[in-house]
């Protein structure tokens, strides 16, 4: 129910052109920022401009937040960097739910004439994947319905997707669970995966999965590191690189991390 509410909430006020952020309040709570201090929220910026773009496309206007304006703003960066390695690799996304972060990245390897192709794999209109006890919310106890109710916010179609990124003739969508559909591009290399499955397993299997193809000086981002939320995110990339040498591996704050092979 508490979703549901928090949902409601956040739509009502994103009608009249505000955003609402819920934490429990505690004795330290500080949640008010400046976002202005930073010159990319200040002024007109390129990246900014592609991630309300983004926005738009994919119709998720009501999940914007300071959260995920800084993920993907730092997401970009990253995709500007594997490009400037010019290795001869391909893209991947695990993890597309509307399309924002592909439309993103898409419009970026456009503007870049990239000659590869971008993989994207989902499960679409199953939605979240079960979880497990390393999946707990951090924050709070979730009811069966409201997990429910959590599930099916991540669920999406192939039409939506195909129509957000319709205009870009690179991308091969796979529908299924990971990483059933892996196999059909066990032969590529890549030099950019892009992670966002929320949860345990899946985060373990596509980094098992990725890494070892993914090409020197190649990055991966997985965004749900360090969420509360999905606190199993972090939980399965801190046992991969305890077992992976890695070439730099960095923790952004506010949410999600890159790894440089």
């Amino acid at each position: 129910m508490k979703i549901l509410i928090k949902a409601f909430i956040s739509k009502l006020f994103n009608l009249v052109g505000y955003n609402v952020t819920f934490s429990k309040k505690t004795i330290s709570s500080d949640i008010v920022v400046d976002k202005n201090y930073w010159e990319p929220f200040y002024k007109p910026n390129h990246k900014m401009n592609l991630y309300f773009k983004g926005l738009r496309m994919s119709k998720v206007e009501w999940s914007d937040n300071y959260y995920k304006q800084l993920r993907f703003y730092n997401l970009q960066q990253m995709v500007d960097y594997a490009l400037r390695q010019k290795l001869i690799g391909d893209f991947v996304e695990c993890g597309v739910w509307k399309g924002h972060s592909a439309y993103i990245i898409s419009s970026i390897l456009y503007e870049n004439k990239f000659a590869g192709n971008f993989y994207i794999f989902d499960a679409l209109e199953r939605g979240l994947s079960r979880k497990s006890g390393k999946d707990e919310n951090l924050r709070s106890e979730l009811t069966q319905q409201e997990i429910q109710v959590e599930s099916n916010i991540f669920q999406s179609t192939e039409d939506e997707v195909k129509a957000c990124l319709s205009e870009f003739d690179f991308i091969h969508l796979y529908k299924g669970w990971i990483p059933n559909r892996f196999i059909e591009v066990e032969n590529k290399q890549f030099s950019f995966v892009h992670i966002d499955v929320d949860l345990y397993e899946p985060t373990r299997d596509s980094l098992n999965f990725f890494f070892p193809k993914l090409l020197k000086n190649g990055v991966i981002v997985c965004d749900d590191y360090g969420s509360s939320q999905f606190p199993g995110a972090k939980m399965a990339i801190d046992e991969f690189i305890e077992k992976n040498n890695c070439n730099m591996f960095y923790e952004v704050p506010m949410g999600a991390c890159f790894i440089i092979k």
